[in-house]
């Protein structure tokens, strides 16, 4: 973001129309808040999280922040569900760094919780069984209810979030 940063070769390329928009992606709340704070950004792009959001309130202040900015925001980490625990780190051969929901009603609450956010849209899980639930999921999109919400807080008791790392 300084002199000579990166920030001024993304204007250049945007004064040349070589590109329409500048974003960023950050995992961390304060990266994002500070690079909020630092530049008009068109669009970031964040993990929205329905166990980080109730477990420790992750990703409140960002998504606040990027409203007010008026920011497009794209979300990740929507079927995120909680950290591997240590017995479980080898389960799977593709290699994942957190476990994701494990069924599609699950996935259902989840991803419907973000995508209940006023974001501008939610990026697609990586695996395939994800993705198809996913798919579903949006094609007959419902907002969260408030019933859903308490469902959702019961749920991610006990887990330890992917967020913050």
């Amino acid at each position: 973001m300084g002199r000579g940063g990166a920030i001024e070769a993304l204007l250049e390329a945007r004064e040349q129309g070589l590109i329409k928009y500048i974003g960023f992606t950050s995992h961390s709340e304060d990266a994002a808040l500070a690079l909020l704070d630092s530049f008009d950004f068109d669009t970031m792009l964040f993990p929205f999280n329905w166990v980080s959001w109730h477990r420790v309130d992750f990703g409140k202040r960002v998504l606040n922040k990027a409203v007010e900015k008026g920011v497009g925001i794209l979300a990740i980490k929507a079927l995120a569900k909680r950290k591997w625990r240590p017995e479980e780190k080898d389960k799977y051969e593709w290699p994942r760094w957190y476990a994701t929901v494990e069924s599609f009603e699950e996935a259902s609450l989840a991803l419907r919780f973000t995508l209940s956010l006023p974001i501008t849209s939610a990026v697609s899980p990586g695996r395939v069984e994800l993705l198809w639930w996913a798919c579903d999921i949006a094609d007959c999109f419902k907002p969260l209810t408030g019933e859903d919400e308490s469902r959702l807080v019961e749920l991610s008791s006990g887990f330890d979030p992917v967020f913050p790392q």
